[in-house]
């Protein structure tokens, strides 16, 4: 399997809902490793790499909103970004 990269940008209500640690936990169960943190705008963004499969499953999980008190207007996805290599997936404070 091949392992590709993505960054998205997840807009809405995704601050102060514990949406970065539930995102970490989405990570962790599909063998993602990278990064998640808050933006100023009030946005999230998630850098990730991972087999092409568990990465499409990964997003698909955050486009359906991971905490249960986020409500997701949108998810930019730019698949192929280039992303740095990490062993673990980290929030980013």
């Amino acid at each position: 399997m091949a392992r590709d990269t993505a960054i998205l940008r997840v807009t809405g209500f995704v601050q102060g809902v514990g949406f970065r640690y539930t995102t970490k936990h989405v990570a962790y169960k599909y063998d993602i490793s990278g990064t998640v943190k808050n933006l100023d705008d009030g946005s999230v963004e998630i850098h990730a790499i991972a087999e092409e499969d568990n990465l499409a499953k990964f997003i698909d999980a955050i486009k359906k909103g991971p905490s249960p008190g986020c409500r997701i207007e949108h998810v930019y996805i730019y698949k192929g970004a280039p992303v740095e290599e990490r062993k673990t997936f980290d929030i980013i404070y």
